[in-house]
């Protein structure tokens, strides 16, 4: 690769990062919240007497319902909060760790509660609602005096719940509510539609904000089509200062194609006689848990581009973990057992790399030779062409280390897809520090360490070019690398240094072993 190049691109993607922060900080600013404030200004005062007008069943909208008004029932794996006055769900927990599927309102005003799953929007229901013990767990009902009956029942285990809506006038239920704002997008992450062997999905946060390229006519994102499965992504890490991976899933199924409004989300209306039923996942996005609601959702686990790849080599690693129990040994398992496999081909780009240091002096002796006649491209052809030619003399290929490296990009990353999202590595314990292979080194020992294996290894291995620019990128890129490192999954962080050890081990070796050929001018 040509360092010079390297060198520009890097220089390069940090100016557009900056100009694009700049850009986005200037042309769209946060906008404040403009319901907020007509609702304060339009309050009318009340005497400390007067009884509060309790809300008509017009307005019941869930954004105006007070959010401290809810029932929660628990399962074995599961604690839900529904809202009383429109029967939706308002949180969920993880009750193994109490991790919260949705956003919820923060002290300091960082984010707003997410509208809700679930519920009827158009209708108030009356009373405390019934909660009913069944033979396979829970059931929570809210009714109404005009005969609308809205029931959710929890299984005492597992992550599905049946819903089943009774409308006295046809009222539609609401599925999932689209954000009105940043706000209350905050931290989420997909919303996505499945087809039976297809998924369609977009960022939350990509139809709150407009792209940077707005000014050539960009546009928002919209909600996917509709199908008859919908849903979003869910859990949000409690130590985590912004979101990364999702691990939970909120995914509805119905008899019927859901409907979509681009402005409030999705919806289902109830049949002919009101009647309305439908299933309700709220669990883990785990490969065994999604297959068992439906052979469609494991669409859900999101690996990338490579995504076909990356299940491949999860199923290995699984079945290493099911040897070695222990998710952190299995990953240094894993490693060595895929350096070895790429054994060849690391080795011929390092001989390719000690022979090219070889023919160097020829090389510039060469080039040497064609200075004089400057930025003539006939004689820059001319230069090129024998330079080609000295190289078929001896044998070499100029791409013969670049091929075998990039014979291996989809093989990286799809790793990195891979151990950046799969759930079983969500708080698995490894030694020492590493209680948490899903989230970021606490005191960033493995970033660094990881730094440091590139400069060892990059000093081992026969470096060409100009020697200013090697000297620069011997510590530019492992310090970038160190840094980017540093917020990345502690599992990935782990793979790759050990990766990176194995391979000083075998430069070392190919160095040592390797037996100079003559050289032909």
């Amino acid at each position: 690769m040509n360092n010079r190049n390297m060198v520009a691109f890097v220089v390069s993607m940090v100016v557009l990062f900056g100009a694009y922060t700049l850009v986005m900080k200037r042309f769209y600013p946060q906008q404040p919240e403009p319901a907020a404030v007509v609702q304060k200004a339009e309050a009318p005062a009340q005497p400390k007497a007067q009884a509060p007008v309790p809300a008509s069943p017009s307005a019941a909208d869930p954004r105006l319902a007070d959010p401290r008004n809810t029932v929660t029932v628990e399962s074995n794996d599961l604690r839900v909060s529904f809202r009383a006055q429109d029967g939706a769900i308002q949180q969920v927990e993880w009750k193994a760790d109490g991790t919260p599927f949705l956003p919820s309102l923060q002290a300091d005003g960082s984010s707003k509660d997410f509208p809700g799953l679930g519920g009827v929007p158009s209708v108030r229901f009356e009373g405390t609602p019934e909660i009913q013990s069944t033979p396979d767990g829970k059931a929570i009902s809210f009714r109404t005096a005009q005969g609308d009956r809205l029931e959710y029942q929890i299984p005492a285990k597992g992550f599905v719940l049946g819903v089943n809506w009774t409308a006295a006038k046809g009222a539609p239920m609401n599925l999932i509510a689209r954000p009105q704002d940043e706000k209350e997008a905050h931290r989420l992450g997909r919303v996505f539609t499945l087809g039976e062997s297809s998924i369609t999905s977009v960022n939350w946060m990509d139809m709150m904000k407009d792209p940077f390229f707005s000014f050539v006519g960009a546009k928002r994102k919209v909600l996917p089509d509709a199908t008859s499965r919908v849903g979003m992504d869910a859990g949000l890490e409690k130590t985590a200062s912004r979101q990364g991976t999702h691990y939970f899933a909120a995914i509805w199924e119905l008899g019927q194609t859901a409907e979509r409004d681009p402005q409030m989300g999705y919806t289902a209306r109830p049949d002919a006689q009101g009647k309305l039923s439908a299933k309700l996942f709220l669990g883990p996005k785990q490969a065994e848990a999604l297959s068992g609601f439906g052979k469609p959702y494991t669409k859900v686990l999101d690996f990338g581009f490579f995504g076909l790849v990356s299940q491949v080599l999860f199923w290995i690693l699984r079945m290493i973990q099911s040897v070695i129990p222990n998710w952190g040994w299995a990953i240094l398992v894993f490693s060595l057992l895929l350096r070895l496999v790429l054994w060849p081909l690391n080795t011929k780009t390092t001989v390719s790399m000690i022979r090219m240091k070889e023919l160097e002096p020829h090389q510039k002796a060469l080039q040497a030779k064609y200075e004089k006649f400057g930025n003539d491209m006939t004689k820059k052809a001319e230069m090129q062409k024998e330079l080609m030619a000295f190289y078929k003399k001896n044998g070499h290929n100029p791409m013969g280390g670049c091929l075998p490296m990039l014979c291996q990009m989809p093989v990286f990353l799809a790793l990195w897809s891979m151990l950046n999202a799969v759930y079983e590595l969500r708080h698995a314990h490894f030694a020492l520090w590493l209680t948490d292979l899903s989230a970021k080194d606490p005191f960033y020992i493995l970033p660094i360490l990881l730094g440091v294996t590139m400069v060892a290894q990059q000093l081992m291995t026969p470096a060409t070019g100009d020697a200013m620019q090697r000297k620069m990128m011997l510590f530019m890129m492992p310090a970038m690398m160190v840094f980017f490192f540093a917020t990345t999954p502690a599992g990935l962080c782990l793979y790759y240094l050990i990766f990176n050890l194995v391979g000083m081990g075998q430069t070392w070796w190919l160095t040592k072993t390797y037996k100079s050929k003559p050289i032909v001018v």
